[in-house]
């Protein structure tokens, strides 16, 4: 018996189709010359990660729709929890509506959120990701640029440092960025693929010929203008008073006060046991789920030796944002753009 059409499959098994996908993720990003998905967003698609880019095909070979997955690691109090983010999400214009993106999409939450505590994707589609249990949630922070002359940053890319100063700014993202923010764990084997991401500009402040400052703005066409990821050996807020002076800064907290606010992510929970236990050291043991309904949207959860219940979106946004619950006094949850896929 032939195969059913069309077929899901990934990139690993099939590396034929690798230039089609990419032509078909460009197209529907919008992607012109001379810019580069495979250059902006390197660690999700790149060979190593092939097993996660998930794509649907055609008998003809057309491949008809991708979604991209990318595991990563948050620690909380010592304990790992896996982390899967989505993007890459694309449908072939001339066979939308007919059900391909559902199918695909079901398919790839159906694999990996029995591997994740929770799953993140970025779009601006809220009512299509609603439908597949994913809540917008996460309270990202805007300072505008300022209208102030730039200060002399060293502008340069992560890859052309040398191996020393690479050092020095892996300590300043630990020091500083990470210990801001509950962030992504980054391996050797992650810092390795930010080498890759050569469409990033890295700006530097250095003082005795030591980096004491960094910030990361814009990735290509992706994040124009906007600065996404910093850290610093003095005073943050000045830091990002003055990295403002260069471009849009994006915060997961309140840094300054001129700030506007937004949605960061979109939010679903994976493997229920993984997100009980993480929301459990998240928010030091205050919040313990009893149950998740899924099909209602719902969550029961102690807190304070009393049982609430609350619709999954509030109840997410009491963790992760806008709206905190002010009792837990949690770290903000932030993904940065080298990060995000």
């Amino acid at each position: 018996m032939g195969k059913k059409f069309p077929i899901i499959t990934n990139l690993k098994a099939h590396p034929q189709f690798f230039e089609k996908t990419l032509k078909l993720i460009e197209k529907s990003f919008k992607y012109a010359a001379p810019f580069s998905f495979a250059e902006d967003f390197a660690p999700l698609v790149e060979s190593g990660n092939h097993h996660n880019c998930f794509i649907l095909v055609d008998e003809a070979e057309n491949v008809l729709a991708h979604v991209g997955a990318k595991d990563r690691i948050v620690s909380v109090n010592d304990k790992e929890f896996t982390v899967t983010m989505l993007g890459g999400i694309a449908v072939e214009e001339r066979a939308r509506g007919e059900g391909h993106f559902t199918t695909l999409f079901n398919d790839v939450l159906a694999e990996k959120r029995g591997e994740a505590a929770f799953l993140l994707l970025w779009s601006d589609l809220e009512k299509l990701y609603n439908k597949f249990g994913f809540q917008l949630c996460g309270t990202q922070f805007e300072v505008p640029r300022s209208p102030q002359a730039p200060l002399e940053f060293e502008q340069t890319k992560y890859h052309l440092l040398s191996a020393a100063e690479k050092e020095e700014l892996r300590a300043l993202y630990e020091t500083s960025f990470a210990k801001t923010y509950l962030t992504l764990e980054r391996s050797a084997e992650d810092w390795e693929g930010i080498s890759r991401l050569s469409s990033a500009d890295l700006y530097l402040e250095r003082f005795s010929g030591t980096i004491r400052g960094y910030f990361f703005k814009g990735k290509g066409q992706d994040l124009t203008d906007i600065i996404y990821e910093y850290g610093t050996a003095g005073d943050l807020p000045r830091f990002v008073t003055e990295a403002s002076r260069v471009g849009k800064v994006w915060a997961g907290s309140e840094i300054l006060e001129t700030e506007e606010t937004q949605y960061q992510f979109f939010l679903c929970p994976g493997d229920l046991r993984a997100f009980t236990e993480f929301i459990k050291e998240f928010s030091a043991g205050k919040i313990l789920i009893r149950n998740i309904n899924l099909l209602k949207q719902e969550v029961f959860f102690d807190f304070t030796d009393e049982l609430y219940s609350l619709e999954l979106a509030d109840f997410l946004r009491g963790i992760f944002g806008p709206g905190t619950f002010e009792e837990l006094e949690l770290r903000p949850l932030y993904i940065s753009g080298l990060d995000s896929i």
